[in-house]
């Protein structure tokens, strides 16, 4: 499980209580004029609902809240959260919260923030399968549609049609087991350890240095999870409180060779972690079932880790793979710290776990019952904490559930031609948009691992889309700055692979912008030879014509795909939402004054 009990959790907070500065902060606002912040509902089932907020600022003697559902009390608790068990199911649902300051003369607080959210349609659904499918062949849009020609349909017609694709791929089936999942995660969150676990995840102290953190590469106001590099900077950087465009090693090349991924929807994964799952079950494809929670062995790069996970972590934890993740970053030397010096890379660890302060024991003790600290409950709280980082509800998701203006005309002729005739669904498919398998088509390479790094094919799995429209740039390598490059790249490999090289387009990247043609041309190294000369091996081997490879699709296509798929992102998942501010901490330091408090290259908070 997550940690201790959900449920048992809201009656311990007396540890740390969420609603202290209410009593400790110098009243100089008058309730009234004031509000609840940052109130955030999340489904818990068919009738629950898990709502949790933000006390107001600057005002005293606040002595409760008062909940409300679409209009209506429906409770009253002296913390900042609330489960609300009576909930209808499959309706969607709009909570707000008022203050009550019994000292004030039972005066109350303006209303919260109003957040929505739909239950599930029933609690039949286990939550054991993430909506990944894998299949052979693509529906052909004559077939549903009556024509090969998107554009060619009626617009009044766009909907019987996509009924039919939705049909025809399951999607509504698919979305069913992705939010009984989620749901079922946020049944088991655990308030202490979700913080806990987002203190060490902004932790500088973590690193051998003191100067990187998990979210120097993994912020949540960035990219999803991500840092918007093409190539992430950790150890060493000249600023390292900088995340994002401007943070350097003041090296040419950067020493870290891949994108960073996105953390966002990371507990979605059931399979395995990193592009190159290298952390991963121990079970063979044909003897697993896609998308559907395993209870294989964990293997990972490392014996001890692997004996680890396998023999202190139950094999029914939900956490266990992100657990199993987390050990590796720490151990990265480009990334946030070199075991070398150490017994064994667990040695390292252990160090660096038992380095922590004594200002961090009251946070231990509040998630895990003691002060105990080792690099185990390290990983555990820290999974807990990207584990909560879920974002599943889009405008896409909204249309299959029924609402039918979520999509304008554009967004439908897209989601038609993805599933159809551009053959994008042959590798996305389902509602995770992957089927956790590793992917086929050659990406152009860059950066210190550019050769034999992601060439091979079926190295790399394949990402999600989910939230893809805010998750540039894109690939392993961080080269395509547009969704409608992507695409492009897709109709078109080998034209795509001369062109990202033959017009130096490295020089285009964010990152790589002030450097000049010299300068981006050691950034590529020897991969454009490297990757143009394998696509040529590649196509010689193929028994497919270059005529069929090539899917040449018109510049009216990729604007339909790339609408399409910006309509899988999640709106809560942009950053300045009530959810995303909820995962970044307050910029207090932490508990040690080793905190990573993000600026922007123009020195800007994040």
């Amino acid at each position: 499980m997550f940690g201790k009990n959900y449920r048992r959790s809201i009656y311990q907070l007396v540890l740390i209580p969420i609603f202290i500065g209410a009593f400790t902060v110098q009243a100089n606002i008058p309730i009234e004029v004031s509000a609840p912040e940052q109130l955030i509902a999340k489904v818990h089932s068919a009738t629950e609902v898990g709502l949790n907020w933000q006390a107001p600022k600057d005002v005293e003697g606040v002595t409760g809240y008062r909940i409300f559902r679409d209009g209506k009390r429906v409770g009253r608790t002296k913390m900042t959260f609330f489960i609300d068990t009576s909930a209808s199911p499959n309706v969607e649902h709009a909570y707000h919260v008022v203050a009550v300051a019994k000292g004030q003369g039972r005066k109350v607080s303006l209303p919260s923030n109003i957040d929505s959210v739909r239950t599930l349609k029933s609690d039949d659904n286990e939550g054991m399968r993430n909506g990944s499918v894998i299949r052979v062949g693509i529906a052909r849009l004559v077939d549903h549609c009556g024509t090969n020609d998107i554009d060619a349909i009626p617009e009044q017609e766009l909907d019987t049609c996509m009924d039919k694709l939705i049909e025809h791929y399951t999607l509504r089936e698919g979305l069913a087991d992705m939010q009984a999942y989620a749901a079922r995660y946020r049944r088991q969150e655990d308030s202490e350890l979700i913080e806990l676990g987002k203190r060490l995840f902004f932790s500088k102290a973590l690193s051998q240095n003191f100067d990187t953190s998990c979210a120097s590469c993994h912020h949540p106001a960035e990219s999803c999870g991500s840092d918007g590099l093409s190539l992430s900077v950790g150890v060493n950087a000249n600023d390292p409180d900088v995340m994002g465009p401007g943070r350097t090693d003041g090296q040419i090349v950067p020493s870290v060779g891949r994108s960073s991924p996105q953390i966002c929807n990371s507990a979605l994964w059931v399979d395995s972690m990193f592009w190159d799952q290298r952390v991963r079950l121990r079970e063979a494809n044909r003897d697993s079932e896609v998308g559907t929670v395993s209870t294989a062995d964990i293997q990972t790069p490392e014996l001890t880790v692997t004996r680890l996970m396998n023999e202190e972590v139950e094999n029914t934890d939900p956490l266990r793979l992100l657990m199993a993740q987390a050990h590796f970053p720490i151990t990265a030397p480009a990334e946030m710290g070199d075991p070398s010096g150490f017994e064994s890379p667990q040695a390292y660890r252990e160090f660096i776990a038992q380095r922590l302060s004594q200002e961090w024991k009251p946070y231990f003790h509040a998630a895990f019952g003691d002060e105990q600290v080792n690099f185990l409950r390290i990983a555990r709280a820290m999974s807990a904490y990207q584990a909560s980082f879920m974002f599943i509800d889009n405008p896409f998701f909204d249309y299959i559930d029924g609402e039918r203006q979520k999509l304008n005309e554009a967004e439908k002729r897209g989601a038609m031609f993805f599933y159809t005739g551009a053959g994008c669904a042959n590798c996305h498919d389902g509602v995770m948009f992957t089927p956790e398998r590793t992917r086929g088509p050659l990406y152009p390479q860059i950066g210190v691992h550019g050769v034999a790094d992601g060439n091979f094919k079926n190295q790399f799995r394949m990402p999600s889309l989910l939230n893809v429209g805010i998750t540039a740039p894109y690939g392993d390598k961080g080269v395509f700055t547009t969704l409608e490059r992507v695409i492009e790249h897709y109709s078109d490999v080998t034209g795509s692979l001369e062109r990202f090289y033959g017009e130096n387009e490295t020089c285009g990247l964010a990152q790589f912008q002030h450097l000049n043609a010299e300068q981006c041309a050691q950034v590529v190294g020897d991969a454009g030879e490297y990757v143009l000369a394998l696509n040529a091996q590649n196509r010689a081997a193929s028994d497919r014509s270059d005529e069929a490879i090539v899917r040449g699709f018109t510049p009216q296509q990729v604007g339909y795909l790339a609408a399409f798929l910006r309509a899988l992102t999640d709106p809560e998942a942009v950053a300045g939402s009530n959810e995303i501010n909820a995962l970044i901490p307050p910029r207090d330091g932490g508990p040690d004054g080793h905190q990573f408090d993000a600026i922007n290259r123009e020195g800007e908070a994040l």
